[in-house]
């Protein structure tokens, strides 16, 4: 059982209203770019997981083992979706495309590099915190340091001298700024035919990040922000809520996701910086 049987396979279907929750994320995770003529510059203009998700719900392709009924039946979800007052469908549409992403980054992903101006930074920190003085003679270091480049195929090259490998981290720090704003070292590169997984651990982790950053979005985190009715027993608490998604979903089969957020705080501690090194093969 669905709420719907069908969504329209156009860019800008009519059930849009139901898909958004669902665009509001996608936005965030996939979003799609335009050109400003005036300008020249890049801002975002939608997303481009919007017609690939209505595929893939229309030909019953999106990941997960779990039915509307279910959701539906499931009383302390229901419960704690009605108490923030919550439209049940749209989250159901939320839901399957977070629970999809996830899928395709964490099972299904393809190999990725980390962020440009990330690699360079840490590479400039490094060469930078071995670094003892500067004097007539030139830079020294507290221990000795190498700098190697391989291409496939060809030798290994190797830089030891300190005075080029110091004059290379100056250059770097001295225009990080610079650096930082071109936009292809805010990119990661993907390799489309290595296959990458993550650990299911990661894969949770994500999953509460997505919904978080749902929930903090304007205007829900003010329009689902609302304060438990003296005596009620129904828990308004979004991280139980995500709690028992993990459960109902089966991203872990541990039952304590679904009694209390404990757990699920363990997680976010430990993977809070956490960056996922792997790109997306569904939505990319």
């Amino acid at each position: 059982m669905r709420p719907i049987e069908r969504l329209e396979e156009t860019y800008f279907p009519k059930g849009i209203k139901l898909l958004e929750y669902m665009e509001e994320v996608a936005v965030l995770y996939v979003p799609d770019y335009d050109i400003d003529h005036e300008t020249g510059e890049q801002y975002i203009y939608g997303t481009t997981a919007l017609p690939l998700f209505i595929r893939r719900y229309n030909q019953n392709k999106l990941y997960g083992n779990f039915t509307y009924e279910d959701y539906i039946a499931n009383e302390d979800i229901q419960n704690t979706l009605k108490g923030l007052g919550i439209d049940i469908d749209k989250f159901w549409f939320l839901l399957l495309f977070i629970f999809d992403y996830t899928c395709g980054t964490c099972l299904d992903g393809m190999k990725a590099t980390g962020i440009g101006i990330e690699q360079l930074t840490k590479f400039a920190k490094a060469i930078a915190d071995n670094h003892k003085e500067i004097n007539q003679f030139g830079v020294s270091f507290k221990k000795p340091i190498t700098i190697s480049v391989k291409v496939e195929g060809k030798h290994q090259i190797v830089i030891d001298n300190a005075n080029a490998i110091g004059y290379l981290a100056t250059t770097i720090i001295n225009n990080l700024k610079e650096i930082e704003e071109h936009p292809w070292m805010q990119s990661q590169q993907v390799s489309i035919s290595t296959h990458a997984e993550e650990k299911e651990s990661i894969q949770i982790y994500l999953f509460y990040k997505m919904f978080n950053d749902f929930f903090n979005l304007s205007p829900y985190n003010k329009q689902f922000n609302v304060r438990q009715k003296k005596g009620s027993t129904i828990s308004l608490s979004k991280t139980l809520l995500i709690s028992r998604l993990i459960y109902f979903t089966k991203l872990s089969k541990h039952n304590k996701f679904s009694e209390d957020e404990d757990v699920l705080k363990g997680y976010i501690k430990q993977y809070k910086d956490k960056r996922i090194d792997t790109a997306n093969s569904i939505y990319c």
